[in-house]
């Protein structure tokens, strides 16, 4: 009995933090700090949608377009040339050892390099 109790409130613990981390990440206020953190802490530059339609127009070629949608919707329809990664929309996905290695991989060392995730 007292071994079931520890269980249920380890789990209850656990969901209790996954929600937090769920509602934090779906705040758009929050999301778009952590998006500016982390670009900054990456050395990485953010433009607004404006100038990316600007530069775009201009040269397409220099930019390279990742797909982040799930593979069905990629599978679908997606914009000739662009690349694919499958990002769930999950708070997990965040601190995911894959997905950090398969945005590395894409990415590469070249951090004046244009990417549009979309």
């Amino acid at each position: 009995m007292k071994r079931m109790t520890y269980i249920s409130l380890m789990f209850f613990l656990f969901i209790s933090y996954a929600v937090q981390a769920q509602s934090e990440t779906q705040n758009p206020v929050n999301a778009l700090d952590k998006v500016v953190t982390e670009a900054k802490k990456g050395g990485y530059h953010l433009i607004s949608p404006g100038e990316l339609k600007n530069e775009y127009l201009k040269d397409s070629a220099a930019f390279l377009l990742v797909d982040v949608r799930q593979d069905w919707a990629y599978q679908m329809q997606h914009i000739k040339g662009s690349l694919h990664i499958d990002f769930a929309p999950t708070w997990w996905n965040q601190y995911s050892p894959v997905t950090r290695s398969e945005m590395k991989k894409l990415l590469g060392p070249d951090k004046g390099k244009k990417v549009v995730f979309y």
